[in-house]
């Protein structure tokens, strides 16, 4: 029996989640398409994604702050306090991830006509960073669908 108390994740909610995700998603997959190429010696590698990293960044902040004064962060933890510890442990690496992306901004100005292994340190911290955020977005779908799911059910 269904608990008559309890607030629903209207469809909508879940749609807006899902899509905005998409979005941010979308300047993911352009970072990775860069980091799909082989870096080269002429420096175009490393200017490609210096030209997306602003934009990751933005997209990212942009998100970010949009998020946290959306239902995920703002009612589906009182709605469903089971994923309350959850969405807090999401919504505070949000400024970990934007650090990340600042971080590894600055390191690709740095590096003018670097050595191999520095660019393959360069490339894995740029990888570790896009799995950090495919991860991130997929926790919070996977929190928004749970939620959804778990109402249909009853």
């Amino acid at each position: 029996m269904k608990d008559e108390t309890r607030e629903t994740v209207p469809k909508s909610i879940v749609d807006e989640t899902l899509a905005e995700h998409r979005d941010a998603m979308h300047v993911v997959s352009s970072v990775e398409d860069c980091l799909d190429r082989h870096p080269d010696r002429e420096g175009g590698w490393i200017a490609q994604i210096r030209e997306e990293l602003p934009r990751l960044a933005d997209t990212l902040r942009h998100h970010f702050e949009v998020e946290s004064k959306g239902p995920l962060y703002r009612q589906l933890p009182r709605s469903h306090p089971r994923f309350a510890e959850r969405l807090h442990r999401l919504e505070t690496e949000h400024e970990r991830i934007l650090g990340s992306v600042e971080e590894v901004t600055r390191k690709a100005d740095t590096l003018h006509d670097p050595p191999p292994p520095e660019i393959r340190e360069f490339n894995a911290a740029m990888q570790l960073l896009v799995a950090t955020i495919r991860r991130h977005e997929a926790e919070e779908n996977e929190i928004i669908l749970s939620a959804h799911w778990d109402e249909v059910a009853d």
